[in-house]
């Protein structure tokens, strides 16, 4: 898509602590589930999520224009955008406050470019605790008119806001707190980990009780009990123990060079199932709790309704015709369900940019042209071939760089079935602090049109 000539608009200039900020993103129009904001000089397009000041220079300008239009009701705002982020980038969750002990943001705001400490708030005019960058929104789609992409939702959806609490504890196993059940970029679960198929990765680990272990890939995501307690929504005593793999080898189910086993800070693979020798470590709570402290506040006083905004900017010249808004519409109403369903429904979403008024459909839709088969068109599928990365790449604060990891996001490639250890999950590895980010675009469902 070619990038747009400037916008012939008078920008007000604003000024905070001695910095010049662009305009705000500009409110186009209220459909049923989410907003439509148009960027109107290309701040949010080409912002730098991946540092301090950059993040804050982009974000703060996101957040003065939907304030604007928009009542100050949720905890998280979600960003959808008619563009791709950064090369190498897919999703990312951004903290922007945080007041929750014991769940391991001391040593997330050590390695994270953006937080700038354990408890903090960068948004001390507004009621936002995160933000929730999900990229080009048709990577939630099916390639053609398949329809919605439940598996690419139930892992990034579920992982990008499950990054406000996930993952950063350390276990206390007898010698000190211990990172043993870290993996990519020390914001996601262990590769080795019995996680029962957490979205914050991890595996559904089975004890074959003769040393080896087996993983099937998986399609859905559901959060763990280690997750819900976390996340405020499971008591200490309801949560079940669970272990780690050490010494992983013999992985006989390796597409790595002379099948060699993946790393810890990979995810995904390319058999039908994983299957390694290693030794079992098992795990309990109070060995979290030992090395982090009681979660506070503590379940149930912790909140379980947690209010979203949804919104989706796009470029000042593009339109969306009604089936593109209908589909938008559904991936926020897919994202909500899966969602809950991923907490047990021990948590419930309010999606504050919903309105009951039935909305101009919007303009039609021109008909795709005739497929010509001469194979000149775009791919239609995801290169299974290509290096696993997660849906984000986590950081507490921060973006994550492309192909990198941090406390609040992290980077995948949809790849879910790629070969582990080659760049982990959904999102991206090399350990560089930002936030966590998906990557692996699905191809457009419509044409889109420009006004």
């Amino acid at each position: 898509m070619p990038r747009l000539a400037p916008a012939a608009l008078t920008l007000a200039i604003l000024v905070t602590a001695g910095t010049a900020r662009a305009a705000p993103i500009e409110f186009v129009e209220q459909r049923r589930n989410f907003m439509i904001f148009n960027d109107v000089d290309g701040t949010i397009e080409h912002a730098n999520w991946f540092n301090r000041e950059p993040f804050y220079e982009a974000y703060y300008p996101l957040e003065e224009g939907f304030l604007k239009v928009h009542a100050d009701d949720s905890q998280f705002i979600v960003v959808y955008t008619t563009f791709k982020l950064v090369k190498g980038v897919g999703a990312f969750y951004q903290s922007l406050a945080n007041d929750v002990a014991g769940i391991g943001y001391k040593q997330a705001a050590a390695i994270d470019p953006i937080i700038p400490d354990e408890f903090f708030d960068d948004t001390p005019n507004s009621q936002f605790q995160g933000m929730l960058h999900m990229n080009d929104w048709h990577n939630f789609l099916l390639p053609g008119d398949a329809g919605l992409n439940d598996t690419w939702i139930s892992l990034v959806f579920g992982q990008e806001l499950g990054h406000a609490w996930l993952a950063f504890v350390r276990a206390d196993l007898g010698d000190g707190p211990s990172d043993l059940m870290l993996g990519r970029a020390k914001a996601h679960w262990n590769f080795y980990m019995h996680t029962d198929g957490s979205p914050v990765e991890g595996h559904r680990w089975a004890d074959n009780g003769d040393g080896s272990f087996t993983a099937a890939q998986l399609k859905s995501f559901q959060f763990s009990d280690l997750d819900l307690y976390l996340m405020g929504l499971m008591p200490p005593d309801e949560v079940e123990p669970w272990f780690v793999i050490e010494d992983p080898h013999d992985c006989i189910d390796s597409a790595l060079p002379d099948m060699e086993c993946a790393p810890v800070d990979g995810f995904s693979f390319k058999a039908d199932q994983y299957r390694v020798q290693g030794t079992r470590r098992d795990i309990t709570i109070k060995d979290v709790i030992g090395a982090e402290g009681q979660r506070l506040p503590a379940y149930p006083d912790a909140p379980s309704e947690f209010d979203l905004s949804f919104i989706l900017i796009k470029r000042p010249d593009e339109s969306l015709c009604d089936q593109e808004l209908a589909a938008m519409d559904a991936i926020v109403e897919r994202s909500i369900e899966m969602w809950v369903g991923q907490t047990r429904d021990r948590a419930t979403i309010v999606n504050r940019t919903h309105v009951d008024d039935p909305q101009d459909p919007g303009p039609a839709c021109p008909e795709p042209p005739e497929s010509t088969g001469t194979g000149t068109g775009t791919s239609t599928g995801t290169d299974t071939s290509a290096t696993s990365s997660d849906p984000e790449t986590p950081t507490t604060g921060g973006g994550d760089p492309p192909d990198s990891d941090s406390t609040s996001g992290s980077a995948s490639n949809g790849d879910t079935g790629a070969q582990q250890g080659e760049s982990g999950c959904g999102c991206a590895q090399q350990p560089a602090p930002a936030p966590w980010l998906l990557t692996a675009l699905v191809p457009l469902l419509l044409p889109r049109r420009r006004s």
